[in-house]
This record gives C-alpha cells, sequence and structure tokens, in this order.
C-alpha cells in the first residue's frame, strides 16, 4: 500500500486505516485538552486585565507591582501564542492522516517509528532528523 519514487522516500503512509484511525483519535484527544487550556488561560488573562484596571486607579499602585502584573501578562500572551501554534500544528497531523501522508519524516522520507508518533503525534520528523536540527531548516 506505501508509495515509494526512485528516491526510496515513501510518498504515501505506511501505517494501516487502523493505525491512522488510532492516531486520529490521540490528536482529538489531545487537541481537545489543548482548547481546554487555551480557554482557561484566555479567562486568567482576562481576569488578570480586569483586576488589573481596577487596581490602577489605586494611587497606592507601586512600580514593582504594575511590572510584576506586566510581566504575567506578557507570559499569559506567550502561552496562549504557543497554545495556538501546537492546535495549528495539531490541525496539521490530521490533514496529514487525511492525505495519507502522516507518519512520513519531511527530512528523510522514511516511516516515523510508531513510539515516536505515540509520544508527539504531531511530528512531522524522525528522531534522526530531530537530533540533525533538520527540523528548524
Amino acid at each position: 500500500m506505501q508509495a515509494t519514487v526512485d528516491t526510496g522516500r515513501l510518498t504515501t503512509t505506511h501505517l494501516s486505516d487502523q493505525d491512522l484511525a488510532y492516531f486520529k483519535a490521540l490528536i482529538l484527544e489531545k487537541q481537545d485538552e489543548a482548547y481546554e487550556e487555551l480557554e482557561q488561560l484566555q479567562q486568567s488573562l482576562a481576569n488578570m486585565m480586569e483586576s488589573d484596571e481596577a487596581d490602577s486607579s489605586s494611587t497606592a499602585h507601586h512600580m514593582a507591582d504594575v511590572a510584576t502584573d506586566e510581566e504575567t501578562i506578557q507570559m499569559y500572551y506567550r502561552l496562549i501564542s504557543r497554545t495556538e501554534s501546537y492546535i495549528r500544528q495539531l490541525d496539521r497531523a490530521l490533514a496529514r492522516i487525511k492525505n495519507r501522508t502522516y507518519g512520513i519524516c519531511r527530512a528523510s522520507g522514511k516511516p516515523i517509528p510508531w513510539q515516536r508518533l505515540e509520544a508527539v503525534p504531531h511530528t512531522r520528523y524522525g528522531i534522526e532528523a530531530k537530533l540533525q536540527g533538520l527540523d528548524k531548516k
């Protein structure tokens, strides 16, 4: 069922339909968790901003407190951005499952081992490529 081209690179997944269904369910579960986390982060940020607005009317607002609050707000923005990026990676993994290219290393064209896919189901790279920094190119 797996197709290769002259270079020995896979062009379609080596995984069975049952395997793909397993990974789809795993990714959907992680996606649900990520959406929950995103909602919690956004709510925490909204609460922080709301309390910050209430505190800013106080004349006894110390500069160190303002700096700490600002740093915390920036941390929430970074966490929200990181979680949104993770959700997009999960979306792309689901698209790869749909088009049957899931589990193929983008750098080598070789199958990504099951254990790696289970540990990092949104990965596009085998561990060898990751260790060589090929995922950064």
